[in-house]
């Protein structure tokens, strides 16, 4: 596939680098500094002009022909018209625009309007993604595969819960998922359903939306969130809070923000919600707030260092449940080293929403948080070494391991005894997988990267 992205700050490159493993990536971006970022960190042509300019749009498309455009520049109203030019000049050609401000969504070609095909808001889906960890109260990651009917979440096991000491397999689990995965300190456990759980364990859960919630109530504490504080009037931060007010339950949520036009329209959107205009960086701020009284924390900030530092005040109040957002990739390793779990990436967002918006060949589907971990489906034929066996009469590789099946309309969680089928689509999890071993099993080629 031929795609053509416009811009390459944080959102273009990310999509670059998602997309440029699968498809012919050409970028367009007009400020030289990123012209020459990008040619030296990404596997794509890269070309120096303005593509909001619609003579250069139509020559760039005329010259790869190109079948999608992203446009991924800061201007949100650029970005829709550079959608709609692209339409004018090819109608055939599939178009996404990124954008950051929710009021700028509008309908889509599937929703009965011409000009734009796919709208990735990395601010809401953000949002969305706080809002849900805020939920489920020992959650420390999740996601969700809304093609697939799917969600994929992350639970932490405290040291006093009932859990400790018990096997995977004698738990009273939905049927509707799976535990794919155990983390334990540095190592992961694959062959989870005989092993025990220990405290401090994270089970990677992967599900229907629904029983992801119940294995929530199974493994959460039964803490009710009454009161969360919201450092930052950012739009993460606004759409959050707009969320949980609207979700209906009663909690007491307090914004702080320095700048004051922000608070004034943090102030209006939000009626329900106490807006304070103060320096949440300055521990002395916190503490007058109280903020050490809070359920749940929530770091939402434009800025990635003010974020880390309210984190890491938030850890010395003890605090119970910290979630933030970052947006330079830079600063993921650094968030994690303060023991901070909940971390949201902005490059991952985007990653994912595009991986899972525009890779149709379905060699991936989710950019997992290790580095060496993938999650991706490939379709069985009648040629597999998987076909026409058991679960459990396969040698599945070492750090490996089948998570679910997809067959016609249904998701089957596999036990030993399931049977695979031709057609079926396997989605396969691996950490430091041998990628001969696994080309092995699956009977076809994975992605060069693993």
């Amino acid at each position: 596939m031929k795609v053509i992205i416009i811009g390459a700050g944080n959102v273009g490159s990310a999509s670059a680098e998602a997309l440029s493993k699968f498809h012919d990536v050409l970028i367009v971006e007009k400020s030289l500094e990123r012209v020459d970022a990008a040619r030296a960190s990404l596997n794509a042509s890269v070309l120096h002009d303005d593509g909001s300019n619609p003579k250069v749009l139509e020559a760039a498309i005329a010259k790869v022909g190109a079948e999608v455009l992203l446009s991924a520049i800061p201007d949100d109203s650029l970005n829709l018209f550079i959608c709609m030019m692209a339409k004018r000049i090819k109608p055939s050609i599939t178009t996404v625009a990124c954008l950051r401000d929710p009021d700028y969504i509008i309908e889509t070609e599937a929703e009965g309007a011409s000009g734009i095909d796919v709208l990735i808001s990395p601010e809401l889906i953000t949002a969305q993604k706080i809002e849900k960890l805020i939920s489920l109260e020992n959650a420390v990651s999740y996601d969700r595969i809304d093609s697939l009917g799917m969600a994929l979440a992350t639970f932490r096991v405290e040291k006093s819960h009932g859990l400790v000491g018990r096997v995977v397999m004698d738990l009273d689990l939905p049927e509707d998922c799976n535990i794919i995965a155990i983390y334990r300190g540095d190592g992961v456990v694959l062959d989870s359903e005989t092993a025990e759980i220990h405290a401090d364990d994270r089970l990677c859960v992967l599900g229907s939306p629904a029983s992801v919630d119940r294995v929530n109530s199974i493994i959460g504490g039964g803490r009710e969130i009454k009161e969360l504080v919201i450092l930052g009037a950012s739009v993460v931060g606004i759409e959050v809070a707009r969320s949980l007010i609207a979700s209906g339950k009663k909690r007491f949520i307090k914004i702080i923000e320095k700048d004051e036009g922000l608070c004034r329209h943090a102030s209006r959107e939000l009626s329900d919600a106490l807006v304070i205009n103060a320096d949440f960086v300055d521990p002395s701020v916190l503490r007058a707030e109280n903020v050490h009284r809070a359920d749940v924390i929530v770091s939402a900030s434009g800025m990635d260092e003010r974020n880390l530092l309210a984190c890491m005040a938030a850890l010395r109040f003890g605090t119970r449940k910290i979630i933030s957002k970052y947006s330079k990739r830079e600063y993921e390793e650094i968030f994690k080293y303060t023991g901070i779990e909940s971390i949201i990436g902005y490059h991952r967002v985007i990653s994912n929403e595009v991986t899972k918006s525009l890779v149709f060949d379905e060699k991936a589907i989710l950019v997992m948080d290790r580095e060496d971990e993938y999650f991706f489906g490939v379709t069985l034929d009648r040629g597999s070494p998987l076909t026409n066996n058991r679960l459990g009469d396969v040698k599945i590789p070492e750090g490996v391991r089948i998570a679910a099946v997809v067959r016609g309309e249904e998701t089957i969680y596999p036990r030993m005894d399931t049977l695979f089928m031709p057609g079926d689509k396997v989605l396969v999890f691996t950490h430091m997988a041998d990628p001969i071993r696994l080309n092995r099993l699956l009977g076809q080629e994975v992605s060069a990267e693993m």
